[in-house]
């Protein structure tokens, strides 16, 4: 799927582009971009920055042996040494011509074949100073990150859970509740476990960095952290709902008003709720960049060469296993920005909704050659959304012209002759249904849409998509009515079941008494 385009992605994404820099001072290192395709938004929000030995020359420069320092110094001793051999009449070397002496003044060490660098120290300290580069970041990265943690904690979550507790017991509800204990949990899932884990990991990274060397090892701190990353599963598990739970909760008007004063803390220095809610979808990625750069920087003669190979190992596959729920998260988002980007749309956005592909279609009228205009659709997971991209304030907003329902749909690819002489058509029809106040499905006219792409290719994943949406509503649908006709039929036998095991028992119990009498007069008459 193709990513959002940038005029849609830019007024409207919720994130902010925020930097745990930018909500800490302990931040080391500047953020880069990552080049993810969209997928993987989330681990922008803590970045790696460039990694880089510091400024080195001192290492390079050049170490006279002792009494030569320059070319005058040793010029002068010859030329005094000379002159006293010749004044005591001692015989003395014959000199053609006098001694040429060249203007660089590193020709006399390379005459005398010195080796002035210590090549091996200098690699040494070079990727001692990149290891400690790396490590310096992460630690850095990591109190930014428990910092922001302990805000959210203290801005939104506790009170929030503070009002939502003494709101319950307020007499006939004479106070209106920002929001239940219920929404808090679906709106937070389990942060408080996910701040728990994370002040262990800092505190065991405070603590290793205490005694910090050149040959210090780290691999035994990171391994520590694995059984503890495992709360980040819960977490991504429940993001859709977290999402959904906020965007819902904004239209309510005490929630509202209380997000809007939170919000001008200057703790936060711009960040939103819904942007803090984001950062920890990326913490296991961030986990393994740092991990994966730290062992690719360690020599084979470093003790903690095997060591940072085995975290590498084991945080990148803890990562692959967390990816699928890392992309669906990304798309949760996008859906969210999308959503946000509606002007006049009749729906909200779903926790079960997903974005499945998105292009520009053009409508054909069957019967004429003339086409309507050129429209933006999204193919959700549950719906097809027709819109018009416009500009309002210098940003893109989507004008809603219309919606189809997919469930029970029909798409087939069309012949030119059959649209109008049309290429690269293909027709959906879509059947109208909804619930009347008796609770009873009821199927209404179907619409016929005959859309045209631009290209065969487009025409072709257009109808791939949208079968295979089709199909998986269809497949649901199906699976619903049978568990609603199970349900039906086992509320049906409930009731005779009942009485049979009732009387039943009443049958029993009469036996019983009944054969014990029996046995009572049998033996008193024996």
């Amino acid at each position: 799927m193709n990513p959002l385009p940038p005029e849609i992605r830019s007024g409207y994404s919720p994130r902010h582009q925020l930097s745990l820099s930018s909500l800490s001072t302990h931040s080391t290192g500047q953020p880069s971009k990552s080049n993810d395709g969209g997928h993987l938004s989330h681990k922008r929000m803590v970045s790696l920055g460039s990694v880089s030995s510091t400024n080195s020359s001192n290492l390079f420069q050049s170490r006279y042996p002792s009494g030569v320092t320059s070319r005058s110094s040793f010029t002068l001793e010859n030329a005094s040494c000379t002159s006293s051999m010749h004044a005591s009449g001692a015989a003395g070397p014959k000199y053609d011509r006098a001694v040429p002496f060249s203007d660089d003044p590193y020709d006399i060490m390379n005459s005398l074949d010195y080796d002035d660098v210590d090549d091996g120290m200098i690699d040494s300290e070079i990727v001692h100073r990149n290891r400690d580069d790396i490590v310096q970041q992460l630690y850095g990265s990591e109190r930014a990150y428990l910092e922001t943690l302990e805000l959210t904690m203290n801005v939104f979550f506790k009170p929030l859970r503070k009002d939502a507790k003494q709101s319950s017991f307020n007499f006939l509800g004479m106070k209106k509740m920002v929001c239940t204990e219920r929404e808090l949990r679906w709106l937070f899932g389990n942060f408080e476990d996910i701040v728990r884990s994370q002040r262990t990991i800092a505190d065991s990274f405070e603590k290793r960095m205490r005694i910090w060397g050149p040959t210090q090892i780290i691999s035994d701190v990171f391994s520590s952290w694995y059984q503890l990353l495992d709360v980040y599963h819960a977490y991504l598990d429940n993001y859709d709902v977290a999402v959904t739970t906020y965007e819902r909760l904004t239209r309510y008007q005490p929630f509202k008003k209380f997000i809007d004063a939170a919000h001008k803390n200057p703790s936060l220095k711009g960040a939103t709720l819904l942007s803090l809610l984001q950062i920890p979808v990326g913490t296991i990625t961030r986990y393994a960049q740092f991990i994966t750069k730290l062992a690719d920087s360690t020599t084979p003669m470093h003790p903690d060469y095997a060591g940072l190979l085995s975290c590498k190992q084991r945080i990148l596959s803890i990562a692959d296993g967390i990816m699928t729920k890392l992309q669906d998260a990304n798309n949760v988002d996008e859906v969210l920005t999308i959503h946000q980007a509606f002007v006049g749309a009749p729906f909200s956005v779903k926790a079960q909704r997903r974005l499945i592909f998105y292009g520009q279609l053009t409508r054909i009228v069957v019967g004429t050659r003339s086409t309507s205009e050129e429209r933006t659709y999204f193919l959700f997971s549950d719906q097809l959304v027709i819109v018009r991209p416009r500009q309002v304030d210098q940003r893109t907003v989507l004008q809603y012209k219309g919606h189809l329902v997919l469930e029970r749909a029909r798409v087939r690819a069309l012949a030119p002759e059959d649209a109008s002489g049309q290429e690269h058509c293909f027709e959906l029809v879509s059947s109208f249904h909804g619930v009347d106040t008796l609770n009873t499905t009821y199927m209404g006219s179907s619409t016929v849409h005959i859309l045209k792409a631009k290209s065969q290719q487009d025409k072709e994943e257009w109808i791939q998509k949208l079968q295979q949406v089709i199909d998986t509503l269809d497949a649901a649908a199906a699976k619903a009515r049978q568990l609603a006709a199970a349900r039906r039929i086992a509320h049906h036998r409930q009731i005779p079941a009942n009485s049979l095991n009732i009387d039943g028992i009443r049958s029993s119990n009469t036996s019983t008494s009944s054969s014990a009498s029996t046995q009572s007069s049998g033996r008193r008459t024996t």
